[in-house]
């Protein structure tokens, strides 16, 4: 990345100091921990962290958004914590691997840093993966809208999408729509994908009525340019470009 830029890669991770993963796949790697959690953390072997005071946060989003919000550097890169292997897609997929099958920790966190520098030079706030890295999804390099998936990019300056605690439709979907709203695009790359997904938090998976009320509360919020496919269990996003 251009000298001039600063930037860091983060993972924020919640009740899974048992299993660390995603710190693994990166030369280097911040983790976002809330308090309570810290020392266990630290004896899992987390020596880089940035640890959320009590009380502050209380979902994934209010998470999210305060990394944004404390984080120093110019581009952040934001993963979850159950990332297990970085994938290239197009034609087919392919592990981004050693020949021995250990994480190419250096090609990954290349990846990741050429398109923090991307976001950058185009002065555009947000991107991420998508969801499904089946080949079948790839239709370009990058696409212009799209459902976030595992790993997001935020160029903080330029970042327009802001979190209302009593949001009931707060999610990073709806992040991504505010920044459709306000700087008309995002980036998704569809060559980049993660493996990730393993077994939910204690605590902090969302019931079905809990996910039919927040696709209402999308609907209401997004109108005629959100939509879900109740059947395969898909949000849509209805923005022509």
């Amino acid at each position: 990345m251009s000298q001039n830029i600063s930037f860091n890669i983060y993972c924020m991770s919640y009740r899974r100091p048992h299993t660390i993963l995603t710190k693994n796949l990166f030369e280097y790697c911040t983790y976002v921990v809330r308090e309570e959690e810290a020392d266990e953390y630290r004896a899992a072997g987390i020596d880089d962290m940035l640890v959320i005071p009590d009380g502050e946060v209380f979902s994934f989003m209010s998470t999210l958004y305060w990394i944004v919000d404390h984080a120093p550097e110019d581009v952040i890169f934001v993963a979850d914590d159950d990332i297990e292997r970085f994938v290239y897609r197009m034609d087919d997929t392919r592990n981004i691997e050693q020949e021995d099958g250990s994480p190419d920790k250096e090609t990954a966190t290349a990846e990741v840093e050429r398109i923090a520098q991307l976001l950058y030079d185009l002065d555009l706030g947000l991107a991420f993966d998508q969801p499904t890295m089946a080949p079948y999804a790839y239709d370009a390099e990058f696409r212009f809208k799209g459902v976030p998936g595992h790993i997001r990019w935020i160029n903080r300056n330029c970042l327009k999408a802001k979190y209302e605690r009593t949001d009931p439709a707060a999610s990073d979907v709806d992040m991504m729509m505010q920044e459709l709203l306000k700087n008309r695009i995002i980036v998704q790359p569809r060559y980049l994908c993660v493996k990730a997904g393993m077994d939910t938090n204690a605590g902090a998976s969302r019931t079905r009525q809990a996910h039919l009320d927040y696709v209402d509360h999308m609907k209401t919020k997004w109108g005629k340019y959100y939509s879900y496919d109740y059947k395969r269990n898909i949000a849509r996003i209805n923005v022509k470009r």
